[in-house]
This record gives structure tokens, C-alpha cells and sequence, in this order.
């Protein structure tokens, strides 16, 4: 099987989803991986950086990541 790449919109949309059904997702991981490292990575609507996503737990190895 291969790995398919989402934008961030469709990522986004999908925790909206998750979030109006009330679906609890542990710690916070809907799924989502980072294509370099293959980390868990969740979705963000806003912040400085515009729509992005974020590594759950920073990984100083990950040139994507917040080291």
C-alpha cells in the first residue's frame, strides 16, 4: 500500500468531524503522520503560522517538527 499526502484543509475538516460527534481521540492523535519522520501530527486551524499541522510530541530528528 502506499502512503498518501492530505492538505491541511481535509485535515482540518476531519477534526472538525471528529470533534462534533464527540469522538475521543487518545491524546489528541486523529490519525495523521508525518510524511519524514512518521510521528503522530495533528491539524491546526489557526495560530501564527496559519493552518498547519504539529507534531504531538516535538522530535528534535524531524526537520518538520518545533525542535
Amino acid at each position: 500500500m502506499k502512503d498518501a499526502l492530505i492538505n491541511i484543509d481535509l485535515g482540518n475538516a476531519i477534526r472538525s468531524m471528529a470533534d462534533a460527534m464527540g469522538l475521543k481521540v487518545p491524546s489528541g492523535d486523529v490519525g495523521f503522520a508525518c510524511p519524514e519522520c512518521n510521528q503522530p501530527v495533528k491539524p491546526h486551524k489557526d495560530g501564527m503560522q496559519g493552518p498547519h499541522f504539529e507534531h504531538l510530541a516535538r522530535n528534535s530528528k524531524c526537520s518538520r517538527s518545533d525542535a
